[in-house]
């Protein structure tokens, strides 16, 4: 299990750099890096439960303000509109990417939560 830990914090780190070109990078290389981070340090040791259900609930959280846009995709967009061109001319298209990032999050930290 530390192995697969140590791998899923590289690349949540590799989802943390790969902000750079994001329109809110810092608040994203935060969001990611705190994952990679924590499964980082439960690859070494134990890891607060607390923590890790208070993470999960900041991240769900914050994911309701994107929920509007990813209903708008879901009721007026096209599939292929969130993996076409990373500029997103649509305001709902950003919402949902960020919405489904903010998934893949919060489904690690799940991942840690029931390996802890």
């Amino acid at each position: 299990m530390k192995v697969i830990k140590i791998i899923l914090a590289l690349v949540f780190f590799s989802f943390a750099a790969l902000q750079y070109n994001d329109p809110d990078p810092l608040l994203w290389m935060f969001i990611y890096g705190l994952v990679a981070l924590l499964f980082l340090i439960s690859a070494f040791g134990p890891l607060s439960k607390s923590l890790l259900i208070a993470c999960i609930v900041g991240l769900v959280s914050y994911s309701l303000f994107y929920l509007p846009g990813l209903v708008e995709w879901l009721t007026e967009g096209q599939a292929g509109e969130l993996v076409e061109a990373m500029k997103a001319d649509k305001m709902y298209i950003e919402e949902s990417r960020e919405f489904l990032g903010l998934l893949i999050a919060i489904g690690g930290l799940f991942f840690l939560l029931k390996r802890s």
